[in-house]
């Protein structure tokens, strides 16, 4: 790595160390620590004195159960909907590599080609290809 590029890094490194230890020991902010990463990240309604600690991690952990559970429900969605426009696509590229496997057959059999070698060359039945080849012929 050269020289420019260590420093670059150790500027940005340096950068972020400050930003957070502004955000979390600036002038002016009540809040200190983890209290203020919390209280920053779930908006919590207003909770007295008295009531303590453990009541204002009760609200907090509800909320955050309640946004889990949430981002899980879309998630499951998502995946519902993108399953079920996958198995559209996989109809769709079957159909039309059946339609192309039979047009090469129709194009075989009116070359005058077996039945027979029709299946070999296209992987088809040769039922499938007997039945293609007596339209095809007349």
């Amino acid at each position: 790595m050269s020289l420019g590029v260590t420093a670059a890094i150790l500027a940005t490194l340096l950068a972020g160390v400050s930003l957070v230890w502004l955000g979390l020991f600036g002038p002016g902010l009540r809040l200190r620590g983890r209290q203020r990463l919390v209280a920053a990240a779930v908006p919590v309604a207003p909770v007295a004195v008295g009531e303590g600690a453990a009541h204002m991690a009760e609200h907090v952990a509800a909320r955050v159960e309640g946004l889990l559970t949430a981002q899980s429900q879309a998630q499951a969605d998502a995946l519902a909907d993108l399953r079920t426009e996958i198995l559209g696509l996989k109809s769709d590229v079957e159909w039309l590599a059946g339609e192309r496997m039979i047009e090469q057959a129709i194009a075989l059999a009116q070359s005058g080609i077996e039945a027979e070698e029709i299946g070999r060359e296209l992987g088809m039945s040769r039922d499938a290809a007997e039945t293609i080849v007596a339209f095809r012929r007349h």
